[in-house]
């Protein structure tokens, strides 16, 4: 990509801090670094969670497992098996028909429920998994009685809590435990009436544990995973972030010389307009001056003559060769009539030149960048001044100045230049003789010049385009097509915007509206 050319200092500040300081690239970033980290933070503890949650949804599994064999055997009034060495009759069941004999001699044993889940837990114990057992705090039998944590379960079961969960640290390490209560059935009344139960009294419950470490491996996988893909989003996103950054940063700063390069150009463009107005006007700006200057000229020569007179008559006083013919023939009282009309018309003929001259200096003074307070109506007269010669032949001038208009922030030599523009087209609209009206005004926030001519008037079509640059209905080298569209840039700038109303054959009104406060 070839370099951006170099910015003048003011552009260069026109560009964000943002864009054009990398420095200020590191805010977004770490913003986003920062909600990486909470979004990981976030995951980590969502697995933590979920993991828990995982393992504890297989205790409850386990837990609805055993209480579905239970209800089975219970259901059955318990189930009979053949006693072998790990399958000893129960000494703590109380029932007339423990054990039996078969007709062929088989020994068989009752295993009623609470049996049954020893057995069965010790078959899970022996398989390095799941544990679970049944406790109690006033057990049938010993073993069964609850240790400190299944104590504390029980008596929250008590207390009407549906189930516990925890971590405990046990000889095997740390381990991840679960208990739910066993609710007294009827079935359940042969053997726990003695104990003073009644049906629905929390019995006892069983508890599930599972070693912690598996579940921890689990969860650091997946903190693992987790932290990888958010550091590849971080490290990505970065990356072409900053990318993104780079090449907006480059995009703005040629944008940023171009749109230099357009504004000096439309400086350029606007002074260039302005002088070539000028030039149209300057034939009849110079017919305006010759006039008095003319005039001036002559009475000046009327003068000299009486000048000379004068002089003629004192040397022949100081000589002693005057004669009372001589005054007489002089019109001394005549020439000293005259001599002040010569000078009072004489100073009249100056005083118009210096004021066409200072109103010109006034209009067409290269625009400088301060805004200052300006008096629209006196803009509107030293403009009225300068184009003079291109209204007087075409139209009566009728002023509508507003006594109390306000002075508005402006740059007034461009003011001037959009009032030139307006009053030159509405002489250039009218056939024949017409009347042009200047008007100004103003309300709580805005004020306006308005320009009203009886002319032609325009179509809707020419109205949508009058403010095209190069657009114009004059013949081909009549016009530029920048007037209009250069005024509608001025007022633009300024905060304001132009009206247009027109009616073919009614004539057209152009108002400018400009805002009475300084734009931000």
């Amino acid at each position: 990509m070839p370099a951006s050319p170099p910015l003048r200092p003011a552009k260069l500040h026109s560009i964000p801090k943002l864009i054009r300081l990398r420095v200020w690239w590191l805010l977004p970033l770490a913003v986003w670094a920062a909600v990486v980290m909470a979004s990981l933070e976030l995951q980590i503890t969502e697995i933590r969670e979920q993991s828990i949650r995982v393992a504890i949804e297989g205790a409850r599994n386990m837990f609805r497992m055993v209480m579905l064999t239970r209800n089975w055997n219970a259901g059955h009034g318990g189930v009979y098996v053949p006693v072998t060495p790990d399958t000893q009759p129960n000494p703590y069941l109380e029932h007339a028909r423990r054990d039996v004999m078969t007709t062929d001699g088989v020994a068989m044993t009752m295993i009623n429920p609470a049996y049954m889940t020893r057995l069965i837990a010790g078959m899970a114990a022996s398989d390095g998994g799941v544990e679970f057992r049944l406790t109690s705090l006033k057990p049938i039998r010993p073993a069964n009685l609850a240790d400190d944590w299944e104590r504390r379960s029980l008596e929250a079961f008590e207390r009407g809590v549906a189930e516990t969960m925890g971590t405990e640290d046990g000889p095997r390490g740390s381990m991840l435990r679960y208990m739910a209560p066993l609710r007294v059935q009827e079935s359940c009344m042969t053997c726990h009436a003695k104990q003073g139960y009644k049906v629905g009294d929390v019995r006892g419950g069983i508890s599930v544990s599972q070693g912690y470490a598996p579940i921890a491996a689990a969860t650091r996988d997946g903190i693992r995973q987790t932290v990888l893909a958010h550091g590849v989003a971080l490290l990505v996103v970065t990356a072409v972030g900053w990318g993104l950054l780079e090449l907006l940063r480059r995009r703005w700063f040629e944008l940023a010389g171009k749109i230099g390069e357009l504004e000096e150009a439309h400086g350029q463009l606007l002074q260039s307009e302005k002088m070539a107005s000028i030039g149209v006007l300057a034939a009849g700006i110079a017919h305006e001056i010759n006039n008095p200057v003319g005039f001036v000229n002559s009475n000046l020569g009327a003068l000299k003559g009486y000048n000379e007179t004068m002089v003629g008559l004192l040397e022949a006083c100081r000589a002693g060769t005057a004669t009372e013919a001589d005054f007489i023939a002089a019109d001394f009282d005549y020439i000293k009539a005259d001599s002040v009309d010569l000078v009072r018309e004489s100073r009249d003929g100056l005083d118009r030149v210096r004021k066409i001259v200072a109103d010109l200096k006034d209009f067409s003074r290269l625009d400088s960048a301060e805004w200052q307070e300006a008096d629209l109506n006196a803009g509107i007269e030293c403009t009225l001044n300068v184009v003079w010669n291109e209204i007087k032949y075409k139209a009566e001038v009728v002023r509508q100045y507003d006594a109390e208009l306000p002075r508005v922030p402006c740059l007034p030599a461009q003011i001037n230049q959009v009032v030139m523009n307006l009053l030159v087209n509405a002489a250039q609209a009218i056939e024949g003789r017409g009347v042009i009206t200047v008007r100004s005004g103003h309300d709580a926030d805005q004020v306006w010049i308005e320009v009203e001519d009886s002319g032609k008037g325009m179509p809707p079509e020419v109205q949508a385009r009058i403010f095209d640059p190069f657009y114009t209905t004059k013949p081909v080298g009549k016009g530029t097509g920048l007037g209009l569209s250069i005024s509608y840039d001025i007022v633009s700038k300024h905060g304001g915007r132009i009206d247009v109303r027109s009616e073919p054959g009614r004539g057209s009104i152009f108002r400018v509206w400009l805002p009475r406060q300084a734009q931000g």
